[in-house]
């Protein structure tokens, strides 16, 4: 009786080992499937300065907001993807899109024919172009002629700089230009006397300008250059077939009137007229 109750006993116990190993493989195997959930979840990696307002700042809790961000919000969700932001200095964004860091940039990107050569573009979400912000009483400037001679502020790196350099360069170097690193304080800097003006895209500008309540204007003609802005992603066969779908979603936005409604909510200009061609 005492040997069949001891056989009894080991095979309760063996049992019992075998049940508790399963159940530690279920739990594995369970773990296991989350962490592939987690790992196939679409996120869409997106830079930006993080200082350009209407179209994108960041909140006092380091969230983002402004036009660009409500847009990509919405075409990212249409798409079933999360977006994870990266902030940085502008200088370097494209540097970081170049290097596989960030997907895309957010920060009111005019697609100019220099970056068309580099990079694919998704369907346009706004239109405007560059002015030049000057103060409240200027009676000087009303051409880029008249900066010859002049302080001007610019934005380190991005295409106004660029456009700034070339016409310079073709017209007798005269233009002082000062490049910022962001243009936080660069209006003031106008308001203060510091600088002569600042070139900035006419949307971005006029919003500014109304909500910060400077003594501040817009120089006499309509744009120095036209741009397009659209979202720039690194040309590859990956990339293709996203890109389609993520422009469908910009042209939704845009045929259904959410881009306007959007734009009047952010911006003191209306960004989602086309130029004429």
């Amino acid at each position: 009786m005492k040997l069949k109750k001891i056989l009894s006993l080991s095979f309760i116990l063996c049992i019992s080992i075998l049940l508790a190993a399963c159940g530690d493989d279920s739990e594995k195997t369970s773990a296991g499937n989350k962490n592939e959930v987690s790992a196939d979840k679409k996120v869409l990696k997106v830079g930006s300065s993080g200082i350009y307002p209407p179209f994108i700042s960041v909140d006092d809790k380091g969230v983002p907001q402004g036009y660009d961000v409500e847009v990509l919000e919405l075409v990212t969700e249409s798409l079933g993807y999360e977006i994870e932001w990266t902030f940085a200095e502008f200088s370097g964004i494209f540097g970081m899109l170049d290097a596989g860091n960030i997907d895309t940039v957010s920060n009111l990107i005019a697609a100019t024919e220099e970056r068309r050569a580099k990079y694919d573009f998704s369907s346009p979400y706004a239109y405007s172009g560059a002015s030049l912000v000057v103060p409240e009483d200027n009676t000087d400037i009303n051409s880029i002629e008249d900066l010859k001679g002049k302080k001007v502020g610019v934005l380190l790196g991005n295409n106004l700089h660029q456009f700034l350099e070339k016409w310079n360069k073709e017209n007798g170097n005269e233009i002082i230009i000062t490049p910022y690193q962001d243009v936080s304080g660069t209006y003031n800097e106008v308001a203060l006397g510091r600088l002569d003006a600042f070139i900035d895209v006419k949307i971005t500008a006029a919003s500014r300008i109304k909500d910060e309540g400077l003594p501040l204007k817009l120089y006499g003609e309509d744009y120095l250059i036209d741009f397009d802005y659209a979202f720039p992603f690194v040309r590859s066969k990956e990339n293709k077939e996203f890109l389609a779908d993520f422009s469908a979603e910009i042209e939704k936005l845009q045929e259904d009137g959410t881009l306007k409604k959007l734009s009047d909510k952010w911006s003191a200009i209306d960004v989602t007229i086309p130029h004429e061609k």
